[in-house]
Formats: C-alpha cells, sequence, structure tokens
C-alpha cells in the first residue's frame, strides 16, 4: 500500500472509501467525537457547542477542496467511486471492490495529471 499515491491512500481510500463504508455500518465516526465535544464544550459554557457542531461540515468541505486541488475532476470522480463502493459494500461485496479498483486506477490518473 506504501507504493499508491498519497491521493489516492488519503483521499480516494480514506474520504471516500472508508466514508461510504462508515455510512453502511451506520456509524458516523465524525458525528460521535463532535457530539462528544459539543457535550463537553456546552457543559463548560451554554451555546458553545453549537460551534463545535460545524465542524464535520468545516471538514468535510476542506476535504473535498482538497481532493479537487490534488486530484482535479478525475480525482473527485475517484473519490465519488470509492464512496459508492463503501456504501454498497455490505451489499454487494464484489461490485463493491470492482467499484473501488475502478477508483484507485482514476485515482492513480489523477494523481499522475497533477
Amino acid at each position: 500500500m506504501d507504493k499508491l499515491p498519497y491521493f489516492v491512500r488519503v483521499f480516494v481510500i480514506g474520504l471516500g472509501f472508508a466514508s461510504g463504508f462508515w455510512i453502511a455500518v451506520g456509524i458516523d465516526p465524525e458525528a460521535v467525537i463532535t457530539g462528544a465535544f459539543a457535550e463537553a464544550a456546552n457543559s463548560i459554557s451554554s451555546g458553545s457547542g453549537i460551534i463545535i457542531l460545524l465542524i464535520p461540515v468545516i471538514s468535510t468541505a476542506v476535504s473535498i477542496y482538497f481532493a479537487y486541488a490534488m486530484g482535479g475532476w478525475l480525482g473527485l470522480l475517484a473519490v465519488g467511486i470509492a464512496f459508492i463502493g463503501g456504501i454498497i459494500f455490505l451489499n454487494s461485496t464484489i461490485l463493491s471492490l470492482v467499484l473501488i479498483a475502478v477508483a484507485i486506477v482514476i485515482g492513480i490518473l489523477a494523481s499522475n495529471e497533477n
């Protein structure tokens, strides 16, 4: 896995596939973590937890921006295909693996273009 470009490891597999897989499983780790921070912030100062709840929105927007900056439209396509592959992993493992393989190939092409 060390031979894969950084873009493929972080964005295609990390942002795309892993995010889709967590949705398929029914767990949103980012929401759990930010929810815990929001509860802690609200216990310290009332109303401050709302700002912390914006963190997932901001981090998703920043991740998409950097995926586009590093891979262009082709990179975003690879992330989207990997995301779909992660979502369907539990229902159709073979199709999911095919989509992930396609996403990795597109991600490699996208990372070579930039």
